[in-house]
């Protein structure tokens, strides 16, 4: 298992948002107090996340994001504070999902094995050798504390892959169909049964879609989904260059002509789509239920004097995450 690459592309799944207030899924947000304790930067339920372990992501990402084709961001050519403040922002971002997970495993009593363990731990070994004394010093990790939360880690990317394991990727082409089509809307109930009235009389549909619309552009491909459900139950069922008749939704009147029913290559494209949303409503109802029988609080002041040191240039390691990778 390739666990880094497993668990970075949902770190807007489960926080799309973080700021020093809560972590916001969805429409859902877990909420932080101010009185986690002395170096704990947050807590779910009864999981904590030390002021070490904190340390020790904020370090890797910065040293693995603090670079773009070469160039240091963290040079004086650049605004480190805000790289530093974004760097946080995402450390806190990825050190949730992994806690909010291992909540879950808890509760769903999925534990590693002896040999996952075993892994680690070699892990943790070889990791924490390559650390120099700068970076010791920084994090004030030990090996044991790296251990742990290699441990936590891979845990978090059990529970993903078990969880995306779980979701259906049937999607039927009538559920992915993505069409074309000329799009009218209009505000006004009068000049919509205007517009009708030159419909039945037989005016070009397109002329009338691009004199009229009040939207930016009469000419769209979407998904079911993208306009309001009524819209969708009339227009996904017209046939190539069929007209609808007006459609009352959004507080006005739609019209459509349809210029492809189906667009091969974007409904394949929109195939995964689907899927991906699937999966993030998974991970979205485990956060929503924890939401409701967790307390979780974060201690504020302590996350806010984290900083790096003026000189960072000792501070390079980056292999935390690729260290247990190798070990998989």
């Amino acid at each position: 298992m390739k666990f880094y690459k497993k668990l970075l592309p949902i770190a807007f799944a489960i926080c799309l948002a973080v700021n020093f207030t809560g972590c916001t899924v969805g429409d859902k947000v877990v909420y932080f107090d101010t009185s986690s304790g002395y170096n704990t930067v947050f807590k779910i339920g009864d999981f904590k996340c030390s002021k070490k372990e904190a340390l020790v992501y904020l370090l890797n990402e910065k040293n693995i994001y603090g670079s773009v084709d070469g160039v240091n961001l963290w040079s004086e050519d650049y605004d480190t504070d805000t790289m530093t403040s974004s760097i946080k922002d995402l450390t806190m971002e990825h050190l949730t999902r992994v806690y909010i997970l291992n909540v879950y495993a808890s509760e769903q009593e999925i534990e590693l094995t002896e040999s996952e363990k075993k892994a680690c731990s070699d892990a943790a070994e070889e990791y924490y050798k390559s650390l120099n004394s700068t970076e010791k010093s920084f994090t004030k990790a030990k090996k044991k504390d790296i251990e742990k939360m290699y441990m936590r880690y891979a845990l978090a990317s059990k529970v993903y892959e078990e969880l995306m394991n779980s979701v259906d990727e049937e999607v039927s082409e009538d559920e992915a169909r993505v069409m074309e089509a000329f799009v009218l809307y209009v505000s006004d109930e009068s000049t919509a049964e205007t517009i009708q009235g030159m419909i039945d009389y037989g005016y070009t549909f397109e002329r009338l879609a691009s004199t009229y619309t009040e939207l930016d552009s009469y000419q769209v491909t979407f998904a079911r989904g993208e306009y309001p459900e009524e819209v969708d139950d009339v227009v996904f069922n017209l046939d190539t260059d069929e007209v609808s008749s007006a459609i009352a939704a959004d507080g006005g009147y739609y019209f459509f002509q349809c210029l492809d029913k189906y667009n091969e290559e974007l409904s394949e494209e929109n195939k995964t789509v689907i899927i991906e949303n699937r999966r993030k409503q998974v991970l979205e109802d485990i956060v929503s239920d924890l939401e409701d029988r967790y307390f979780s609080d974060m201690n504020t002041k302590l996350w806010e004097s984290i900083d790096f040191p003026e000189d960072s240039s000792e501070l390079t390691s980056d292999s935390f995450f690729k260290t247990l990778n190798d070990h998989f």
